[in-house]
């Protein structure tokens, strides 16, 4: 009795190459997911920075109206004196 150990019936071959195209395809959907995933997080991030930019520009604003009201103050001191 012989046995062919060396040959691969076409189709073993046939499921072996729907596998590798299988691969690939998982493969490109997965990269194409993790591009997306970076293009988000690239927005959360821009988004934070504005955020933080307006909540600086409003401790800004706060900042110059306590500096202001304490100009007035000195002043009514001077005047009251």
């Amino acid at each position: 009795m012989k046995t062919n150990k060396g040959y691969r019936s076409s189709e073993g071959t046939e499921s072996v190459s729907q596998a590798a195209k299988l691969a690939v395809i998982a493969g490109a959907i997965t990269t194409l997911g993790d591009a997306l995933a970076t293009i988000a997080a690239g927005l959360a991030l821009e988004d934070e920075l504005k955020e933080n930019e307006s909540k600086n520009n409003d401790i800004d604003k706060l900042q110059k109206q306590i500096d202001d009201l304490n100009y007035e103050m000195k002043q009514l001191k001077k005047m009251f004196r």
